[in-house]
């Protein structure tokens, strides 16, 4: 999944660049902007079985289309300060809430997790930073509803140890290239599944969340596996 962040901010930065002002004495020849005065989001998917969701910040629906299971949208702009975020089913029914502080200039993921009939959600910070030159930003969290605390391991290192529902890393700056990624229970050392060439682009950020049971409830074939989510086009 590609987001919209970069043209979405360009927006905003051009609108505020239209209304700022700078000094002809300045001899430095530096404009600098003030940060919008907005936060940004994604929305995603996370919940098995969930069908379509609609996503709200207080009353103001986010999505106008639903969105599927591993499905991710945004970034969209935000207003700043204490938000009630929501998720409803394509009836209006309100399955979940959260309430959130939203600063500005930040960015954040907000993912509907957990089984349909416990679905909750949870809010990340995000960065948008751009990666060193040659390198990219990765993170990773464990959205599997009934995982135990897993491990994530490249064929060279590990990224992860003990990381348990819900939980995410920190984004880290790692080669650009492709990578064989190993995601195990972190107390059996049991495989849970391999993903290999991984792809993760130098100058890019991104998220890889794991979804899907580890054992299936009947009639659900939705197994354990990763989602890739690129935070910048």
């Amino acid at each position: 999944m590609k987001t919209t962040f970069f043209k979405r901010l360009l927006l905003c930065v051009g609108m505020v660049g239209i209304l700022s002002s700078c000094s002809l004495d300045d001899d430095s020849n530096t404009v600098t902007y003030p940060e919008p005065e907005v936060a940004f989001g994604i929305i995603a998917n996370a919940s098995p079985a969930s069908g379509d969701l609609f996503f709200f910040a207080d009353a103001n629906k986010i999505n106008d289309t639903g969105l599927p299971y591993t499905n991710a949208a945004g970034y969209y702009n935000f207003t700043l300060g204490n938000r009630v975020l929501s998720v409803k089913n394509s009836a209006g029914t309100t399955l979940a809430t959260k309430n959130v502080t939203l600063e500005r200039g930040k960015a954040y993921s907000a993912f509907a997790v957990n089984t349909f009939n416990n679905i909750e959600i949870a809010v990340y910070r995000d960065s948008i930073s751009s990666a060193t030159a040659g390198k990219a930003y990765v993170r990773f969290i464990n959205l599997s509803p009934d995982a135990n605390p897993i491990t994530v391991a490249g064929t060279t290192q590990t990224f992860a140890t003990g990381l348990a529902f819900k939980q995410a890393t920190q984004f880290m700056e790692v080669a650009s290239g492709n990578y064989d990624l190993t995601y195990k229970e972190t107390a059996t050392q049991d495989t849970l599944v391999r993903d290999t060439a991984v792809e993760l682009r130098a100058g890019k950020i991104y998220t890889i969340y794991t979804k899907g049971f580890t054992t299936p409830p009947a009639g659900s074939n939705d197994t354990f596996s990763s989602k890739k989510i690129t935070h910048n086009n």
